[in-house]
């Protein structure tokens, strides 16, 4: 599964460069593409091969909280996540069996906590 994930990020930033502006992947999260101006932090991470569960803090003094949720609003949709809830200061989306929730803990500097794990109704 992670292959074809890949390949078709691949695929999204040959189609769609100006969507998907950004130097890499995070470490941790290696499908979701690392925003310019964002700082990684050490991630926490169990994965094994019935589930992933991983936090990863990151900070930007440049970026806007807007800036920021614009980024990964349009980004993670274009690679098949979904939008499932949205509150003043964290956004989660869902794709296949697991949630992806964006925490906005910061915003002078930006610091933002991501936490993939399984999703449950």
């Amino acid at each position: 599964m992670k292959n074809k994930l890949s390949l078709l990020l691949i695929l999204l930033t040959l189609l769609f460069p100006k969507l998907t502006m950004a130097e890499g992947f995070m470490a941790a999260f290696e499908e979701i593409p690392l925003q310019d101006g964002l700082i990684e932090e050490e991630p926490f991470s169990y994965d094994t091969e019935e589930l992933r569960i991983i936090e990863q803090y990151v900070s930007s003094s440049n970026l806007t909280k807007n800036d920021f949720l614009k980024f990964y609003t349009e980004t993670l949709k274009s690679l098949g996540w979904e939008k499932i809830n949205e509150k003043a200061n964290s956004i989660t989306f869902k794709r296949e069996d697991e949630s992806l929730t964006l925490t906005i803990e910061a915003e002078n500097p930006l610091v933002v906590l991501f936490s993939l794990k399984p999703y449950s109704k």
